[in-house]
């Protein structure tokens, strides 16, 4: 029900910096360092939005972001990181966040926050795996 890449098999920070140029923001702490650490993965079926080496129709979050930008679906700062066939789209709004400061990951579905932070975030999904 959950599965990661293997820990230390992350996006390289040269990937980092470079996904983080092309958004125009920095990552908040706790998804730049599961995106680091593991780079990928999926809970309950659902991919957790990660970085490709090359952007594309897929789970990557710089394309992901893109889309949404062209479909005027998100603001410039609202980072889709998941999609649930059943719970919606989850964001984390980075809009009134300082640079290098944590955001809330809001829920689409019900207007409002999911969860404080992109780790909270991974311990709602992953508690909802085990149930």
């Amino acid at each position: 029900m959950v599965d990661f890449a293997d820990f230390g098999d992350g996006a390289p920070e040269e990937l980092l910096q470079r996904a983080e140029s092309a958004l125009g923001f920095k990552f908040p702490p706790s998804y730049r360092w599961w995106l680091r650490s593991y780079g990928g993965g999926e809970v309950l079926g659902e991919e957790i939005y990660s970085l490709y080496e090359t952007p594309g129709p897929s789970g990557d979050v710089v394309y992901q972001h893109e889309l949404n930008q062209t479909k005027g679906l998100l603001g410039p700062r609202q980072l889709v990181i998941c999609h649930s066939d059943v719970d919606g789209m989850f964001y984390l709004d980075i809009a009134g966040e300082k640079p290098g400061a944590e955001a809330p990951v809001i829920s689409q579905a019900l207007g409002t926050v999911y969860a404080q932070d992109f780790s909270e975030f991974l311990y709602k999904r992953i508690r909802l795996a085990e149930d």
